[in-house]
């Protein structure tokens, strides 16, 4: 018995303000937050007009934003934490402008490059006085390995952008690549899970899940590479072949399966992005590490229960 094909992915979604009348705006933002990301309270330096664009995109129990606005402050206070929990842990990763983060008494300064990890349901304020851009994650903690090494409220981990953080560099990078980009490349969640526990938990999670999250994320830097292979990865995070094999094994797949999968999910995404009118599923195949375009064809097909051409065709129509 062949296995049901996969779900196609779930496109990534956008919101702005930008027609939004400017006296609806922060309420607009508030309710949008709200729902899709974490309820935060919003207000703004008297006699400024406040803008904002949020791509969001949700991977089953992983939620991932771009996030770029004006001058504001947010706060996490305790009557929305009680009427609106997440019961997750939140990372956030900054790309353009300084920021105050304040909790439990204490306030720090971050810059572009830095990463703040912090309980989602402890009581925070964080304060844009030349606006932002940023990456942010947000995870359900009960998923996180170790999860009792967690970030507790009053407790955030801060990461400088000087700092070696194999993680945090990580997570920069797949989830820059996954959401308000174009050609966005949709990232594995599970592999996002085990680098934000590896984060976190202060080295209470188990090598397994920490090897295996640096080689999905090295495997998706060499993704469209046909020459990636097994010795390169083990190679990249310094564990042996055999041992990478086992760190697969682990999780019921294989080292080519695994490329494979992610491969497919690359294609997809390129063939319904906004280059499908003008693409071709051979060089989308060549573009994602095929080097048979009948394999590719095969394999596409069996994952997704359509041909690559009619999943580009269908995007270019409605283009």
């Amino acid at each position: 018995m062949h296995p049901a094909p996969a779900a196609a992915p779930r496109p990534a979604h956008a919101f702005s303000t930008a027609h939004v009348p400017s006296a609806d705006r922060l309420r607009a933002w508030e309710e949008h937050n709200a729902a899709a990301l974490i309820a935060l309270k919003c207000r703004t330096p008297e006699g400024e007009d406040f803008r904002a664009r949020e791509d969001n995109l949700q991977l089953g129990q992983v939620h991932l934003a771009r996030v770029r606005t004006t001058a504001h402050m947010v706060e996490r206070p305790a009557d929305l934490i009680e009427s609106r929990p997440t019961g997750s842990v939140a990372v956030y990763l900054s790309l353009r402008g300084d920021s105050v983060f304040e909790q439990a008494g204490r306030r720090q300064i971050l810059r572009a490059g830095d990463l703040l990890a912090c309980d989602a349901d402890g009581h925070f304020a964080r304060g844009f006085g030349n606006g932002l851009e940023e990456l942010a994650v947000r995870v359900d903690r009960h998923l996180l390995s170790g999860a009792a090494g967690a970030p507790a409220p009053g407790e955030p981990l801060i990461v400088r952008g000087g700092e070696t953080n194999p993680y945090g560099r990580a997570i920069a990078r797949l989830v820059g690549r996954a959401v308000g980009v174009e050609n966005a490349t949709r990232p594995d969640e599970q592999a996002l899970v085990d680098l934000v526990s590896a984060l976190v938990s202060a080295g209470a999670t188990r090598p397994q899940v920490v090897h295996r999250a640096l080689a999905c994320a090295h495997i998706e830097e060499r993704l469209r590479d046909p020459r990636l292979s097994a010795p390169e990865v083990a190679d990249a995070i310094g564990i042996s072949v055999r041992q990478l094999t086992r760190v697969f094994a682990d999780v019921g797949t294989t080292f080519p399966r695994y490329v494979l999968g992610r491969r497919l999910e690359l294609a997809h995404g390129l063939l319904t992005g906004p280059a499908a009118a003008v693409s071709n599923t051979a060089t989308v195949a060549a573009q994602c590490g095929f080097t048979s375009a009948p394999h590719f064809s095969q394999t596409f097909h069996a994952r997704f229960g359509v041909t690559a051409g009619e999943v580009r065709r269908t995007a270019a129509r409605r283009a």
